[in-house]
């Protein structure tokens, strides 16, 4: 199995870039968010997830960290969730916001990714509850804090992410306003809070 490649980028397309590592070229499928953060002709370390199949034979998805690519394997074990899925997923949420939505049970947050309608969404976030354990990633694959803890918190970021604020962005404006008005503090009070802390 391939754990990771190293080499130039010599070619992107819509939904794959292709890789020269020593003089051998690796085709990868990957997420437009990491199509959009390499250019041809740089040097990057990607990290890949091998898939085989009778029909398609060998195919090979990169990814950013390892983090990445093992929310991408978490994500595939969810029936109804597939490459492409994940794929999209990673194209349209952030590792961080997928991880949040399924930690809040918040599916909804899901549908944005092509392909993800509210079933599908509602299944991912029920299959994997409790799943996440150590594995919050940034965007970057650094560890995301675990601030949010109360009901009233989570309460509140799942207010501001249907909103359209980002899951990370939110739950740093209501830790923020936690750690201010301190636990005891009403879901009105925290939600209207961190509202003007995102302004």
């Amino acid at each position: 199995m391939i754990y990771f490649l190293k080499g130039v980028v010599e070619e992107q397309g819509s939904d794959y870039l292709a890789l020269d590592v020593n003089g051998v070229g690796y085709l990868a499928y990957a997420s437009s968010r990491l199509l959009g953060a390499v250019d041809i002709g740089e040097v990057v370390k990607l990290y890949v997830y091998t898939n085989f199949s009778e029909m398609a034979g060998t195919t090979l998805y990169a990814f950013q960290t390892l983090e990445e690519r093992t929310l991408f394997e978490t994500l595939l074990s969810v029936s109804g969730a597939g490459a492409k899925v994940g794929l999209a997923l990673f194209s349209s949420l952030t590792p961080a916001d997928i991880i949040q939505a399924i930690t809040m049970q918040d599916g909804k947050m899901l549908t944005v990714a092509k392909g993800v309608g509210p079933k599908l969404g509602e299944r991912i976030v029920r299959e994997l509850k409790g799943k996440m354990g150590a594995l919050p990633v940034g965007a970057d694959g650094g560890k995301v804090e675990q601030t949010v803890t109360s009901n009233v918190a989570l309460e509140a970021v799942s207010a501001l992410t249907n909103l359209g604020y980002r899951a990370n962005d939110a739950q740093q404006a209501v830790s923020a306003v936690i750690a201010s008005l301190g636990d005891s503090a009403s879901f009105d009070v925290v939600f209207k809070a961190s509202l003007q802390e995102l302004r």
